[in-house]
């Protein structure tokens, strides 16, 4: 039998060495079902983005959600109204043309001792980056976007406060990269480990909300998402476990106070992790994650009538779980089921379910599945919401039960 290369080694085989130069001359190649695709006017009948019937719903809310990250509103609206389609060569051009000026800004602000500009210089690169690989890196072009992204992040996280250690756990010949924060003026912290999800990656991801309760933060991808060495198949809790193993020898951290929070898809291994480190996890969250009917055939089918999105979120999907169509999805999903597993019925840490009732990409018929089986568990939902709720407030009403569970 072939042996299936690790997440590291594809994303080594496919993006090593190729620049954003590089990348232009690439642009027909792809992974997956993310094909690069010629503008055709007769096509798009001069449409774009935001005006086109088959993008517009997912535009709308992508545009929001992207200015909502720090995007300029203007310039962001403005690529939105120049591009015809979702062609990743040219998705990625145009994110990198507002991510360089901020690129070249932030040396010239450090040498004359700005370090706060200095950091947001960084940090707005860093942004543009990682909306020019989003949502996944199917394609060399967002490979090397996310590259810079990552690059970006690190130099602006130089100055961060508290500041974030990037930690590189040996892992199965690899390496598993967290981002270690640490809340300021505690000695011996209780730890979250946060992770999550399909498509927003550690660059992205913001602890804050957890840092200010008084809990560390150790940020890591999920499987099949970012830097992890694993992808989206069962038996790649064995990640966590090796984190968790790292986590307990760290004399700066309580580890016996340890706790995880998955976010999105990564909400399936926030409650996973509860069955499976049941002894050495105090708590779990599953925020907005994938049980068991969010793998199965009619779930999926369902799926590809989405438009809100934007990108097909099959396609999303399709590159974490390491698959290489649709096909193959509806065979493999299943086989993460935590129902099929058999681990419902078996012991957990105290796990929290969060999200919203009319979710249009996880099923909330998950959450149920979650609180009608095994060990009482809390559930926070939304009645009216979306993923993950929708709820600005969810985050800090997060922070505050995982503190109340790891604080004695």
């Amino acid at each position: 039998m072939t042996r299936q290369p690790t997440r590291r080694q594809f994303f080594e085989l496919a993006a090593g060495g190729v620049g954003l130069a590089l990348a232009s001359s690439a642009a027909g190649e792809s992974i997956g079902r993310a094909e690069a695709r010629e503008p055709a006017q007769a096509e798009s009948g001069g449409f774009n983005l935001l005006t086109d019937p088959r993008y517009q719903i997912g535009a709308k809310s992508r545009l929001q959600q992207f200015i909502r990250r720090g995007s300029d509103a203007t310039e962001a609206e403005a690529i939105f109204r120049r591009l015809p389609d979702l062609e990743p060569q040219r998705w990625v051009t145009e994110w990198t043309r507002l991510a360089e000026p901020w690129e070249e800004k932030a040396p010239k602000l450090e040498k004359q001792g700005d370090t706060q500009g200095t950091m947001k210089a960084y940090q707005q690169a860093s942004v543009y980056y990682s909306i020019a690989k989003f949502p996944v890196l199917n394609h060399p072009a967002k490979q090397a976007a996310y590259r810079k992204c990552t690059e970006m992040y690190l130099k602006a996280a130089r100055y961060f406060d508290p500041p974030v250690e990037r930690v590189a756990i040996p892992f199965e010949g690899k390496e598993i990269i967290g981002y270690l924060r640490k809340p300021k003026g505690l000695s011996k912290p209780p730890v979250l480990i946060a992770t999550g999800g399909i498509d927003v990656y550690n660059e992205d991801r913001d602890t804050t909300d957890f840092l200010n309760v008084g809990l560390a933060t150790f940020s890591m991808d999920i499987p099949g998402a970012g830097q992890c060495p694993l992808w989206f198949t069962p038996g790649s809790e064995r990640l966590y476990t090796a984190a968790i193993d790292y986590l307990l020898t760290r004399a700066d951290l309580d580890g016996q106070r340890m706790g995880i929070m998955g976010r999105s898809y990564g909400g399936h291994w926030g409650a996973k992790m509860a069955f499976v480190e049941n002894k050495r996890l105090r708590a779990g969250v599953d925020w907005g994650g994938p049980a068991h009917y969010a793998f199965q055939e009619p779930w999926l089918r369902g799926l590809l009538n989405d438009k809100l999105y934007l990108w097909p979120v099959t396609d999303s999907m399709i590159y974490t779980h390491h698959v290489k169509d649709f096909d193959e999805l509806l065979t493999q999903a299943p086989s993460l089921s935590l129902l099929a597993q058999g681990w419902l019925d078996k012991p957990s840490a105290m796990l929290l379910n969060v999200n919203g009732i009319k979710d249009p990409w996880i099923t909330i018929e998950d959450s149920y599945l979650l609180m009608e089986t095994g060990e009482p568990k809390c559930m926070r939902l939304y009645p009216n919401g979306g993923h993950m709720g929708g709820d600005p407030g969810s985050g800090k009403m997060i922070a505050n039960w995982l503190k109340f569970n790891l604080s004695a």
